[in-house]
């Protein structure tokens, strides 16, 4: 009996001609994976890679008002536990995206696993805010630090579109959305049996393990010749790198979300909020022409061309937005104006998750069937519904009419979309840019989401000294849901203008396929709709 690891011919390099129809609309096993039970295991870690940020951030949203209690913490220090990771996860996955690229996406990636448990044991001792709000931000980075390495390996792996593709990549998706649970499910359970910090402990040690299988399990797929000397890449390293566009995008954004987070409390008229407001956009507005120059840039101009991949983003980005900010004001309501405790926190949360899973295979199998940008409409009214049901709800509403339906339908938005996207963008850049792909997209989605988050901090706070804020105190949390109303609502301005139809066919190989399988379109700047995508797919 043959090993079920090896049962690919053609991932072996193989004459692929020889496999079925049905085989080849599936795809066979990348020849970098040495077994299937490898390619699992890779593809497990590079979901745990995009998970990484968002589990942290759920292990600490339902813990928020515990350690703001124990800390003695504002409320403004309160949401720089969560807009700090974010945040610095945005900053930094462009430059290290690149990094990843020029110096090793297995070694960043596995260094990036290892300090994220190191960082995480560290924020178990916090003493005081700064310390908490810090250390968060410096696990943003280690947590962008594998994103873009997970990408760039699955997107050269996977090379051309086909079924077992598409389940990659939703598996990858799931991640995201999915981390945020599970992250809250387990810190529940940590603090429900010991404190709050032996939830941060938990973390250290998960991710400690996470390192150890990584170390074995990660295939060496990197952007330049393995045989390229170390001291060569290095010189080719601080040659190339953006690093000017890299402090433009860390100060810009960090300046930016500050403004807006600290501007309703210390007053939008205060001299140093007007400076950090001018001086963040002014940063931003630098770094797209410094861009357009730099002959290695971190965003590529060119991606931009393509009106597919600006729209599809424009359309995703507002919807997570609003995702992202609901999940920490839904947790903190249910602990401050609810009193539930974090494991009870956690436990109503987990429809959530389970949802994520059947939506994650659901998209897998229906991305090669149903029009893609159909799906992204789905998602955005399904983000608005969620957030609408949030914004109805009182203190004492019933949880399975309000929350439990708000939690199924918000992941179908953050499931269908992130699906959508990110196999668009992975297909919008050549393999040796792969994780940069990965690192733009992940930017600008971390970005909006510390963006999204100190939007709605900034209104929670301006309602909560109104005195009908007083006479009820679930105002401020309703305001705060309604600002994720309006930005999934803006999806549907760019939505009109995505031309996406189906996407992660295997490519024809035979006329006994043709029946079953149908060309992508793939994104390499095409001039008009797919037309273009699909004729270049059909000539490789």
């Amino acid at each position: 009996m043959g090993d079920p690891g090896n049962d690919h011919e053609a991932a072996s390099g193989g004459d692929s001609s020889s496999s079925t129809p049905q085989q080849r609309a599936f795809g066979v096993r990348p020849a970098v994976f040495k077994s299937t039970w490898q390619e699992v295991a890779f593809v497990f870690q590079a979901t745990n890679a995009t998970a990484t940020s968002s589990f942290f951030q759920g292990a600490s949203a339902i813990i928020t008002a515990s350690i703001g209690r124990d800390l003695g913490m504002t409320q403004g220090e309160i949401t720089w536990i969560t807009a700090s990771t974010a945040l610095t996860a945005g900053a930094f996955q462009l430059g290290l995206g690149q990094m990843a690229d020029l110096l090793g996406r297995r070694a960043v990636f596995i260094v990036g696993m290892a300090s994220f448990s190191a960082f995480a044991l560290l924020v178990a001792f916090a003493q005081d805010p700064y310390w908490m709000d810090i250390v968060c931000g410096i696990l943003g980075v280690s947590s962008a630090m594998v994103v873009p390495p997970a990408i760039g390996i699955m997107g050269a792996a996977y090379d051309k579109p086909s079924k077992r593709k598409n389940l990659a990549f939703s598996a990858f998706s799931a991640g995201n959305p999915l981390g945020f649970v599970f992250g809250s499910i387990l810190s529940g359970i940590a603090t429900r049996i010991f404190n709050w910090r032996a939830a941060y402990i938990l973390i250290a040690i998960l991710w400690a393990l996470f390192t150890v299988v990584a170390i074995f399990t990660i295939p060496k797929v990197e952007a330049y010749p393995l045989d390229q000397p170390f001291k060569e890449r290095l010189k080719t390293f601080f040659k190339t790198f953006d690093s000017v566009g890299t402090v433009m995008t860390i100060f810009g954004t960090g300046l930016l979300t500050a403004a807006i987070t600290l501007g309703p409390t210390d007053g939008w008229r205060a001299a140093h909020i007007i400076a950090m407001l001018i001086l963040g956009i002014l940063l931003l507005i630098l770094f797209v022409f410094w861009e357009r120059v730099y002959p290695t840039p971190l965003m590529p101009p060119h991606i931009w061309k393509d009106w597919n991949f600006t729209f599809i983003i424009l359309a995703s980005l507002p919807g997570y937005m609003g995702f992202f900010s609901s999940q920490f004001w839904l947790a903190f309501f249910m602990q401050e104006l609810q009193k539930l405790s974090p494991l009870t926190v956690a436990i109503r949360l987990i429809p959530q998750a389970v949802a994520g899973l059947v939506y994650n295979i659901i998209a897998g199998s229906v991305l090669h069937r149903i029009n893609n940008t159909l799906l992204l409409a789905a998602g955005s009214i399904a983000y608005i519904a969620s957030n609408a049901l949030l914004a109805l709800m009182r203190p004492d509403s019933l949880y399975w009419a309000f929350v439990f339906p708000s939690l199924i339908l918000s992941v179908v938005g953050a499931d269908f979309q992130f699906n959508v996207a990110n196999m668009y963008v992975m297909q919008s850049l050549p393999s040796h840019q792969q994780a940069l792909a990965g690192g733009i997209f992940n930017t600008i989605f971390r970005l909006g989401a510390a963006v999204a988050l100190g939007i709605s901090t900034a209104v929670f706070t301006s309602a909560q000294g109104t005195p009908e804020a007083l006479a009820d105190p679930m105002v401020p949390y309703k305001k705060a849901f309604q600002v994720s109303i309006g930005l999934s609502a803006v999806s549907f301005l760019f939505l009109p203008f995505v031309r996406l139809g189906t996407q992660g066919h295997a490519a024809q190989e035979s006329d006994d396929a043709k029946s079953d399988v149908v060309v992508a379109p793939v994104a390499a700047a095409p001039t008009s709709a797919t037309d273009s995508s699909v004729e270049k797919e059909g000539k490789s």
